[in-house]
């Protein structure tokens, strides 16, 4: 796979962004997680760089994306300056879990700019997400191991909801898919510690229903019950969605599943394609 890397300038900051495909295939902006950056889509845009034009980017104080703001920022305007750097009046949304948030946000925002929204592992801003009993005890050490700032003890926590899921074991076949998001997270965890705030959107919980265009969610059947719940939320409230759960997997899709997603996708792609919002 040929990829392209450059730097996108905004507001008090640099954008790091990668892009591959040929620019004529359909254009696909993928927005990554709260515990990577945007290497976790490499593989999948290599799979597809036949069916689209992917453009992958770590989001400002995450992975080599750079801010030196002293202020608010916005994400949902950075992501819209990714999609003008790439000359791009619209795109195809790919997030998982925040940057599925981002992308509903962003489509709430500026609709005619998104052709539809490929969700994985969705949150959802306003969301009253549920936590059953047996996800509260890793909830409350993470929230713990944040606000003492004990990053290696914040990010064995975050693996083991995110990437084991609350309701299973740590086994060794995970082992390597644990270690990788680690290293991302460890990435980002450098730069977050003092970070300008960001401008919260207004919440996406009450306005799925104004989402016209096409959706696909996946959710795995591990994950948390608050993701699982927002998954739901998606496919009932806005017209054009349909989800998929995805058996043997927790929060991190892409990167433990990762043939399911390019299938899925590849064949939502086709499906959608020459349907606008």
């Amino acid at each position: 796979m040929k990829m392209e890397t450059r730097g996108i300038t905004v507001p008090g900051g640099s954008l790091q962004a990668c892009s591959s495909g040929a620019p004529d295939n359909p254009a696909t902006v993928l927005v990554h997680s709260g515990i990577t950056h945007a290497p976790m889509w490499f593989p999948l845009m290599g799979a597809l760089d036949d069916e689209m034009f992917g453009v992958a980017y770590d989001c400002r104080c995450f992975g080599r994306s750079t801010t030196t703001l002293d202020g608010e920022f916005s994400d949902v305007a950075d992501l819209g300056s990714v999609l003008d750097a790439y000359g791009l009046e619209s795109a195809v949304l790919v997030g998982e879990s925040r940057g599925a948030r981002l992308a509903i946000d962003f489509a709430l925002a500026h609709p005619r700019r998104v052709r539809g929204l490929f969700l994985l592992a969705p949150d959802v801003s306003g969301f009253d997400a549920p936590v059953a009993d047996d996800e509260q005890a890793l909830f409350d050490a993470i929230e713990a191991a944040e606000d003492a700032w004990s990053v290696e003890e914040l990010i064995a926590h975050e693996v083991r909801l995110f990437v084991d899921g609350p309701g299973r074991e740590p086994v060794a076949e995970r082992a390597a898919l644990r270690t990788a998001v680690a290293e991302m997270s460890r990435l980002n965890y450098a730069q977050q510690r003092d970070t300008p705030d960001f401008v919260k959107p207004e919440p996406a919980a009450a306005r799925l229903s104004e989402i016209s265009c096409p959706v696909r969610v996946l959710v795995g059947d591990a994950d948390t019950a608050g993701t699982r719940a927002m998954a739901e939320a998606i496919e009932s409230a806005c017209p054009q969605a349909s989800l998929v759960r995805v058996p043997e997997a927790a929060h991190a899709l892409t990167l433990e599943h990762p043939q399911t997603v390019e299938r899925e996708l590849r064949s939502w792609l086709r499906q959608i394609r020459g349907t606008a919002c």
